[in-house]
């Protein structure tokens, strides 16, 4: 089998290229054909995967954050060429979701061994997400976490208590399903997947191979019913929660007042009218 592999070198506390010479072994010991890249500019995953696919690969292996995996995958949409995912970022909720190993060296063999099979692939504005994609609260800290010097769990739990309390709701309108609904909400999520990342379950009923994706309109909690929350979020139990609507669709409008999204946990910048869409089973997956 013919595999390339994309190393983004910044991506695990810089460790993710420690991992070319076990990828190297077990290409030797299934006599896989390798081709290495590594990523140094934006732009380069969706590259590196357009190019792969040109020149007759049958697997990429992508090496990195959920950022990396993001634009290998948008290189890689409606091909028959499978992605194999080694996560290595501060959140992995992609990978998390799909309970992929953590260990980036067992991830890597399962990425080389494991068998693909096609999943649900999701898009904002024609921007593609894999896993969670949001606007209001989850996308201005995203913002932040993307200007802040540290990486990790810790900082990001930083800039979410430092931001929450201040939080002002914002006016939504969403049309999905036939129906118009306005809300002030902390933040809207689309969920094609359960997390966020870290373990911040915030959709558990979501499956990347449902054809639906959940909307998750959450409203602004006073402060205990807010800790209550977050709490739910780590054990599994979001759903409990008054404060979250949802909402099963393979299409909506969003109207926001802010202009910021994130996808996959990448901060853009979105616009006030957000277009939703799920394409079903269009990337081939290994697991």
């Amino acid at each position: 089998m013919k595999i390339t592999v994309v190393i983004n070198p910044r991506s695990g506390k810089k460790r993710a290229e420690s991992l070319r010479s076990l990828a190297e072994e077990l290409g030797r010991a299934n006599d896989h054909e390798l081709e290495f890249c590594t990523i140094a500019a934006p732009g380069d995953g969706k590259r590196f995967a357009e190019e792969a696919n040109a020149n007759g690969s049958e697997r990429i292996i992508s090496i990195g954050g959920d950022g990396t995996l993001n634009a290998v995958a948008s290189g890689m949409v409606g091909s028959t060429l499978q992605l194999g995912i080694v996560p290595m970022g501060s959140g992995n909720g992609y990978a998390r979701s799909l309970k992929l190993p953590r260990d980036p060296a067992q991830a890597l063999r399962t990425a080389f061994n494991g068998k693909a099979r096609q999943l649900d692939v999701c898009y904002l504005n024609d921007h593609l997400f894999l896993g969670t994609a949001g606007i209001g609260f989850d996308a201005r800290v995203a913002h932040a976490f993307d200007q802040s010097k540290g990486r990790g769990m810790w900082n990001y739990m930083r800039l979410i208590i430092q931001h929450i309390l201040g939080a002002k709701p914002m006016h939504t309108v969403t049309k999905a399903n036939n129906q118009t609904r306005e809300d002030s909400v902390l933040m809207l999520v689309f969920c094609n997947t359960r997390e966020f990342g870290n373990g911040a379950v915030i959709s558990p009923g979501s499956l990347p191979d449902d054809g639906l994706a959940e909307l998750r309109i959450v409203s602004k909690p006073p402060l205990l019913p807010m800790l209550a929350a977050f709490i739910r979020m780590y054990n599994g139990r979001i759903d409990g929660s008054p404060y979250i609507t949802n909402i099963a669709t393979d299409n909506a409008m969003v109207h926001q007042d802010g202009t910021l999204a994130h996808l996959d946990g990448e901060p853009v910048e979105i616009g006030q009218e957000v277009r939703f869409r799920l394409e079903a089973k269009r990337l081939w997956v290994v697991g």
